[in-house]
């Protein structure tokens, strides 16, 4: 892989990293201003995944041969856009809580807040697996991520009994849950990534 693109893969990467960062502490502070500084990073997201999508695609040849190393980054480029359409989903939901005021339990507090961290180190793994496209990084990322995918199901579940018991409320759980599906779709769109990192590195 080119360094120019390892390079600008990991701007997008970084920018994601924040954006995740700055939700995050919007959740636990749940401000109009924690909320609306997590907002702020979208335009540097667009701004480094669209550099990256045109110089993919300047680089890219017109035969198919030649285009090879290509495809795979432009996927990357497609599974980051998603993530940062996800982050963007916590970002609109947070704003709900803060003007609607409400309230989560205890539980659910702790259940996003676990969730919300292991997104976070997840994330922050990539910018190392690209620039070593390390076969036994990515591996662990699998396993971690499944591990919190698994964890992140049953917080689900336990969920749906506290909605049950009338320990959730009726405002609060689709907020719940909406933060609880961009989170495991942030997961699952970082493994995606660590895959195809990995076959380019298999490739060269």
């Amino acid at each position: 892989m080119e360094s120019e693109a390892k390079q600008k893969m990991i701007k997008v990467c970084q920018s994601l990293i924040e954006m995740l960062e700055m939700a995050f502490q919007g959740f636990r502070m749940l401000t109009e201003k924690s909320v609306d500084e997590a907002e702020e990073v979208q335009n540097e997201i667009r701004q480094y995944s669209s550099e990256l999508t045109h110089f993919l695609i300047s680089k890219s040849p017109p035969d198919k041969k030649g285009g090879e190393w290509t495809k795979p980054l432009l996927s990357v480029s497609s599974s980051f856009d998603r993530m940062s359409y996800s982050i963007e989903g916590i970002v609109h939901r947070l704003k709900d809580i803060v003007r609607e005021h409400i309230l989560f339990s205890d539980r659910g507090i702790k259940e996003i807040n676990d969730v919300f961290q292991e997104a976070m180190d997840l994330l922050e793994s990539l910018p190392d697996l690209i620039l070593t496209q390390d076969k036994l990084l990515a591996q662990r990322i699998g396993k971690k991520a499944r591990l919190t995918l698994e964890m992140a199901r049953e917080y689900s579940e336990d969920h749906e009994e506290r909605l049950f018991q009338g320990i959730c409320t009726l405002d609060a759980s689709p907020i719940y849950a909406g933060i609880l599906e961009s989170l495991k779709a942030i997961i699952v769109h970082t493994v995606e990534v660590s895959g195809k990192i990995v076959s380019l590195s298999l490739k060269s």
